[in-house]
């Protein structure tokens, strides 16, 4: 990667050749708003001038799919001619899109593809496809795919679905995780009469929420304190807190992070995990489980434990020993927030993005 400096020097010539932006479009969705606001204001910061179409989420008797599409068209198609390409996040937008790549390069981005996510379709309230369904809109994919530019995979998981499942060469799909701000998600005071083990998920029963009250009830009550992050109604009880309405982002949301002892989120069904991320740079171990482009966050044994899904042994074993033995629990905290910088940067990351994205779109 070239430097700061070479970046910015090479941002100043784009300008001074009259080359045109590049589109970001932007689907606004869970982790991914996170993800653009990230880029966003790395991009400002450091004097890049990239055209931004967000895609607001809205309610629709359309299928997401389809209605995302058809949104992403009516932003990217007026401004095609004024860019010298577009960068697409996230893969739910490119089918509308489909007669717009090769008028121009286009780089697609993603947390998973749509092959890599079936398996987990029961697990987010869908339905099974039909096989020819499912061998259709494979084939419409790869399509798509076809005359793309690049990739940018948030995991190694995303980049072995697009070179097995839709015939992508490796050296065009590019590995960068979104990335979180260091700044913002920082260790804090620990000191507590019992270690905090710290849970976040929108979706209780899917990110596996129930398995760890369970754990906590059999296990841990008296020995640690457990904190629920969730918009679903679970009534707090002994050692029990739950905190509902809490934003992304959020001075809450940090706090909670920066006073906690243990992250677990032993999750059924995620293609990735920006709550990961975030406790990993709180200084968090992080307990989860091997599902998706999850194994890609955590070192297990050294950052934290990966687990398989629904493994309840091995959840009380992983936190009866993040809670009984707190130095290791400390050299595990520090060991995270290290991997965390190293790894996880939100500024490092998007610069990356953004280097990748403009060799791809005026090469």
């Amino acid at each position: 990667m070239r430097s700061l400096t070479a970046l910015q020097s090479g941002r100043t010539a784009d300008r001074a050749s009259g080359t045109r932006p590049i589109a970001y479009v932007m689907e606004q969705t869970l982790g991914n708003t996170t993800h653009y606001l990230n880029l966003r204001r790395v991009g400002a910061e450091n004097g890049a001038q990239p055209l931004w179409l967000p895609i607001e989420y809205r309610d629709s008797r359309l299928p997401w799919t389809i209605a995302a599409g058809k949104l992403a068209r009516q932003a990217l198609r007026p401004v095609l001619e004024q860019v010298d390409g577009a960068f697409v996040h996230t893969m739910t937008l490119t089918p509308g899109l489909f007669d717009l790549f090769g008028k121009k390069p286009i780089v697609v981005s993603g947390d998973a593809t749509p092959f890599a996510k079936r398996e987990m379709r029961t697990a987010y309230g869908l339905g099974s496809q039909l096989r020819l369904a499912e061998a259709a809109k494979r084939a419409l994919y790869r399509g798509i795919f076809r005359r793309a530019a690049g990739f940018v995979g948030w995991s190694q998981w995303v980049k072995q679905s697009l070179v097995h499942h839709y015939g992508c060469r490796e050296e065009d799909v590019a590995v960068i995780p979104p990335g979180i701000d260091l700044e913002l998600f920082a260790p804090g005071n620990r000191e507590h009469a019992l270690p905090r083990i710290l849970f976040v998920g929108g979706d209780f029963e899917r990110k596996g929420g129930d398995l760890l009250l369970d754990v906590f009830r059999k296990h841990l009550r008296g020995h640690a304190e457990l904190i629920l992050v969730t918009r679903d109604a679970v009534p707090e009880e002994p050692g029990v807190t739950v905190r509902r309405n809490v934003q992304a982002n959020s001075q809450e949301l940090r706090q909670l992070y920066a006073t906690s002892d243990v992250f677990a989120l032993p999750t059924r069904a995620d293609c990735y995990s920006m709550v990961g991320m975030e406790a990993l740079a709180a200084g968090l171990p992080v307990v989860t489980t091997r599902i998706g482009g999850v194994p890609d966050i955590v070192h297990d044994g050294r950052t934290g434990y990966l687990l398989e899904v629904d493994d309840e042994q091995a959840l009380t074993r992983a936190l009866r020993s993040l809670v009984h033995e707190p130095e290791a629990r400390r050299a595990m905290a520090e060991s995270a927030r290290e991997d965390a910088t190293l790894r996880f940067g939100a500024a490092t990351n998007a610069r990356a993005l953004f280097e990748f994205v403009r060799s791809r779109c005026r090469s």
